[in-house]
Formats: structure tokens, C-alpha cells, sequence
């Protein structure tokens, strides 16, 4: 059951910052007013895409950590798009590649405590192969990985993208022979 919520907005401010906007409020809460700021991000998508039981990956340089980053496919919901049509947009936009079959995961919130962003996730069985339409600046490189080398990606700490570990998290736990997959987890 809900229970009444303890935050009251007293005041708020906007500042739009590039794709993003900085939410300045003070809100009383418990009887104490304090300031909370948060990132109001649009929604986006992630998408777990897999070619003949393989699974796509980008590498791609993430400019605000300065790395290289291993992660899946993904983008923003545009205005009046489902995040559906978002997926199948973002996945040919990325990687060229059509989509035969689209599995809706579910959403989550990757950080609530400091941005409303949502994102959308989903697999998807891959169709053919296409030209991408990337942005200017994302400069990615694709690699096809069989479950088992993404699965040693995951463990060693090497696929930090955290929508795709959401996006695999939510994969794994609600394919057919999810509790079999569980079982021997925990037997290894």
C-alpha cells in the first residue's frame, strides 16, 4: 500500500542544459525544508540485441568517463514516438540492422535519486543487415560475442553500460529455463 507522499515542493527551477535540464526545488520534507536538486532526463531505450544466438555489442568512446566502453544499443524516446518505435529506430540507427522480433522487458529508473530518467528495455531478434544513420559525433565499432564471452564481460567488470546490465538482468530472468539458468548459478 502507498502511503501519503512526504515531500511538498515548495519552490522550483528549471535551467535546460544541452539534452539535459537541471531541476533546482526546495521541497520540506519531515518538517525540514532543503534544497533537492536533480537531471531531468528524457526517456530512452536499450536494446539486447541477438543475431543468430549471439549478442550485439558497440564499443564506443564515452567522452565523460574517457574510455572506451562496451555497451548495447540505445538512444532517446523523440517526441510522440512509442518506445517501441524508439527501439526499432535507435537499433537500425546503430547498427544497420533491422528487427524481426521485438521482446519488451519492462522499464526502470537507473538512478532515481538524482535524475526521472526511465528507460525502456527490450531484446531483439535481429533481421538484415542494413546501412546505419549515426549521429556525427558516435564513433562505434560492432562486435558479435557468443552468451558465454558476454557473460565473462558482466562478470570481470568489463560491460559497465548500466541499461544493458539492466536490459541482460531482465533477459535472463524472464526467458524460458530462467529458474534452470538460477540453479546452475548457484551451483558454480
Amino acid at each position: 500500500m502507498e502511503k501519503k507522499i512526504p515531500f511538498e515542493t515548495l519552490e522550483s527551477k528549471k535551467i535546460k542544459a544541452g539534452r539535459f535540464t537541471i531541476v533546482q526545488d526546495r521541497v520540506r520534507v519531515n518538517g525540514h525544508e532543503q534544497p533537492y536538486d536533480y537531471l531531468e532526463i528524457r526517456e530512452g531505450v536499450s536494446i539486447l540485441p541477438i543475431r543468430n544466438g549471439n549478442i550485439l555489442l558497440q564499443r564506443q568512446y564515452r567522452y565523460p568517463v574517457r574510455s572506451w566502453q562496451w555497451e548495447l544499443p540505445g538512444g532517446f524516446v523523440d517526441p510522440g514516438e512509442t518506445p517501441d518505435e524508439a527501439a526499432r529506430r535507435e537499433l537500425k540507427e546503430e547498427t544497420g540492422y533491422s528487427i524481426k522480433k521485438l521482446y519488451p522487458l519492462g522499464a526502470f529508473y537507473p538512478s532515481f535519486g538524482s535524475t526521472n530518467e526511465k528507460i525502456w528495455l527490450f531484446a531483439a531478434e535481429c533481421g538484415e543487415a542494413g546501412n546505419t544513420d549515426r549521429e556525427p559525433g558516435e564513433i562505434i565499432w560492432m562486435e558479435e560475442v557468443t552468451e558465454e564471452q558476454f557473460r565473462e564481460l558482466v562478470a570481470a567488470g568489463e560491460f559497465m553500460h548500466g541499461a544493458g546490465l539492466a536490459a541482460w538482468a531482465r533477459y535472463i530472468s524472464l526467458r524460458p529455463g530462467a529458474e534452470k539458468d538460477r540453479i546452475q548459478a548457484r551451483q558454480t
